[in-house]
């Protein structure tokens, strides 16, 4: 009995012990010196812009010339926050005859930046003309919580886009459009009368 006792004894592993253990010497330095000679040869090839590493450019001049431009970012986001028009407007800007007056050669888009900013923001109601034919309908105030940044956006993708040929709309210029509507304590939609009077075409 003692001895199978004592033989149990023997099987039993002892406790685990926390501790560390230190990676040999050798194997430090290697890895040191392959890291090395890795950052050396990627700043080497970088310098002088190597086709291994840089193919299909060829300089470094090339691939910032593909970057978009500020103007085509301005676009692009203007185009994402379009779709909060295109309900009405249509996605080709065409709007619906006889109910929603069209973007694409729109006098009104193209006109006084400031104008359509304002409308953007506050919206438009009752009878309107447009490319000699009338409409009668209330705008949405889509750009009531945007950013003069936002209402900038939209407003240069739509008189940028379909043909209109208009110029970018700058943030400042949103900016002026909002301080007027704050002078004249404006908060409803805006009347083809009341727009005029308060943003006469330049």
């Amino acid at each position: 009995m003692s001895e199978e006792k004592n033989n149990s004894n023997l099987n039993e592993h002892s406790e685990p012990v926390a501790g560390t253990a230190q990676m040999p010497v050798g194997i430090m330095v290697i890895l040191t010196l392959l890291g090395y000679i890795g950052c050396y040869k990627v700043d080497e090839l970088n310098a002088n812009f190597s086709a291994r590493v840089h193919a299909p450019f060829g300089s470094a001049d090339e691939v910032a010339s593909l970057a978009p431009s500020e103007e085509e970012l301005v676009f692009g986001k203007g185009k994402i926050l379009y779709a909060n028009c295109q309900g009405c407007h249509q996605p080709h800007g065409g709007g619906t005859p006889g109910s929603i007056p069209p973007l694409v050669g729109s006098e009104w888009v193209t006109g006084n930046p400031e104008r359509i900013a304002a409308i953007v923001m506050n919206g438009l109601g009752g009878p309107i003309t447009v490319k000699n034919n009338s409409f009668n309908n209330q705008m949405t105030p889509v750009g009531g919580a945007w950013s003069d940044e936002q209402v900038a956006a939209v407003l240069t993708y739509i008189r940028g886009n379909w043909g209109n040929g208009g110029a970018r709309v700058m943030p400042e210029e949103v900016a002026a459009a909002r301080a007027t509507i704050k002078e004249q304590g404006k908060t409803g939609p805006w009347t083809v009368e009341s727009l005029k009077a308060a943003f006469p075409e330049e």
